[in-house]
């Protein structure tokens, strides 16, 4: 017995050595669970936020493609009204060129029309004032209307002062 007793207690021993190996292998593979796990959270954290982040960035990118959808169209509605502007700003200018041009010519007939009438009046000789003239209002006397006909004088003087090469338009 005293054999039997001795396998057993060496049976028990290799057996203690096993459940001492066996727990040293459960408490490495403990750690190295709950490393994992820590591992595992951590990385399904940082997902969460990544995802989120992606999420929040594409809502982002839509707004800012609906707003440079806009944005495009106010540029196109802006550069056309610029241009219409700026056509209607040449097209003034133009007219006011042409308005101007009419006046200086209109001007010019004036004064050689004024200064032929001067040369072809004779000086009139000074009216001795009367008492009675001086008490009565001085009246103005119509302004001459310009007349259709041109006398021959101002035609020449107008002629003369014209040059040759430039061609006379009508006025619009």
């Amino acid at each position: 017995m005293s054999e039997d007793i001795e396998l057993l207690q060496q049976r028990a021993g290799t057996q203690q050595e096993k459940v001492d190996q066996a727990t040293a292998l459960v408490d490495l593979a403990q750690g190295r669970f709950d490393s994992s796990s820590a591992a595992f959270e951590d990385a399904e954290r940082e997902h969460k936020r990544v995802a989120s982040a992606l999420k929040l960035a594409r809502k982002r990118a839509d707004r800012l493609a609906k707003e440079a959808k806009r944005t495009k169209k106010l540029v196109r509605a802006t550069e056309e009204d610029r241009d219409d502007a700026e056509s209607e700003l040449a097209e003034s200018h133009a007219a006011h060129e042409k308005r101007q041009a009419k006046l200086a010519k209109a001007q010019a007939a004036l004064a050689a029309a004024q200064a032929a009438a001067a040369a072809t009046e004779p000086t009139a000789p000074a009216k001795r004032s009367t008492p009675a003239a001086k008490r009565s209002p001085v009246r103005k006397q119509p302004t001459k209307k310009a007349t259709a006909a041109r006398s021959t004088s101002t035609k020449r003087a107008v002629a003369a002062k014209r040059p040759s090469a430039v061609k006379r338009t009508p006025a619009n």
